[in-house]
């Protein structure tokens, strides 16, 4: 119990210590956070970030670069299953883009890089956005395409490639000066090795590996994966002080899985420097069709088994209560911005051996400078 109380007590005092060390009045900006995250299945992440934006040439041309650490240690229920020792491990990430803004249009390209000692991802990103009937109407189509290497550490020779194309197309409207809202469909399509090399199921007995499985097989998944999701979100004002945001997301694959998510984050700016905001996320979703809690002990030959409790059915409740205020720093200077979170998160597993439920805690703390 000490060692799972304080993973969560150090993400609730040290989590997410931010700045925004610098946001110029022309959209140049420079900022750094770190996010630390604890839960009760021993799993602590700690994310430090660090993001610049700045205009090139122009005030409609701008680029902007992006580097991002995940640190994780964990001995979760997933690595003891598997008979294994708990592992740290950190990954990097690159983002770089750049927009151009040409009248009414707005058009992006980016590059993703991501690495870590047993996966190298690149991706590439092309947007473009239209501005219809004096900006009261947005219509964004966003291409991306993303080539994977799947390694697993210690075994020079296990490499495995996967290949993932997208798509999504929205539609904003500007109902009245009080509420928008937006629709957008999302495509995904991913080709390739989509298993965990590290993962192992057991087949027959308790269906743990370090159980009394009658025996272990590498987790096999299909190699070809569509998604589909559909994203309705609303945006309302009752007043100076008072907004509702709402969204809702579809989901649904040819693996059949499916899932719904909801929000609900209501805002209040109780005066012109100090912004509360409440939200509240509900995630529900089904189990993909070739997904078993346990296996019984095969008469012939199994052709998709797993050991990921991501495609189990689940539910997901989270609740977090923030507040931002700035703060003048002289007549005419800088500003002072101060935001806090705190947040909780309850994942309830309704079918996964070993492992009915985890609850995360993270605090955020952010300071920043506006110039």
């Amino acid at each position: 119990m000490r060692r799972v109380l304080v993973p969560m007590l150090v993400a609730l005092v040290a989590a997410n210590l931010a700045s925004d060390v610098l946001r110029a009045e022309d959209g140049d900006e420079v900022r750094v956070s770190t996010l630390v995250r604890g839960d009760t299945d021993t799993t602590v992440v700690i994310n430090p970030s660090v993001r610049a934006r700045v205009e090139l040439f122009d005030p409609d041309t701008h680029v902007d670069a992006e580097y991002t650490a995940d640190i994780w240690t964990s001995a979760s229920i997933d690595i003891r299953t598997a008979a294994t020792v708990a592992v740290t491990e950190q990954r990097d990430e690159l983002n770089a883009g750049i927009d151009r803004r040409i009248e009414d249009f707005t058009l992006r390209g980016g590059y993703r890089f991501s690495s870590e000692n047993d996966y190298e991802a690149h991706g590439g990103m092309i947007s473009g956005a239209l501005d219809l009937a004096d900006h009261n109407s947005t219509l964004e189509l966003r291409l991306t395409a993303e080539g994977d290497r799947v390694g697993r550490s210690g075994d020079e020779l296990f490499s495995r490639p996967l290949t993932v194309l997208g798509g999504r197309f929205g539609y904003t409207q500007v109902i009245d000066p009080q509420m928008l809202v937006q629709v957008a469909y999302e495509l995904g399509h991913a080709e390739g090795f989509q298993s965990s090399p590290y993962r192992f199921v057991g087949v027959g007995g308790d269906g743990r590996c370090g159980g009394t499985a009658m025996l272990c097989v590498p987790e096999t998944h299909p190699s070809v994966r569509t998604r589909h999701a559909f994203v309705v979100r609303g945006r309302r004002a009752f007043d100076d002080q008072l907004s509702l945001h709402l969204d809702y997301r579809f989901y649904v694959d040819d693996w059949g899985l499916y899932a719904n998510t909801a929000a609900l984050q209501l805002n209040w700016m109780h005066d012109e420097d100090g912004l509360f905001a409440l939200r509240y996320r509900l995630h529900q979703q089904g189990a993909a069709a070739f997904y078993r809690s346990t296996y019984p002990e095969p008469s012939g030959t199994l052709r998709f088994v797993t050991r990921d409790r991501e495609l189990s059915p689940l539910w997901t409740h989270r609740v977090a209560l923030s507040y931002e205020r700035g703060v003048p720093l002289g007549d005419a200077g800088p500003r002072l911005r101060i935001a806090a979170a705190l947040g909780g998160t309850a994942i309830l597993y309704e079918d996964f051996v070993g492992l009915s439920e985890v609850f995360a805690i993270d605090g955020t703390l952010s300071l920043g400078v506006e110039l």
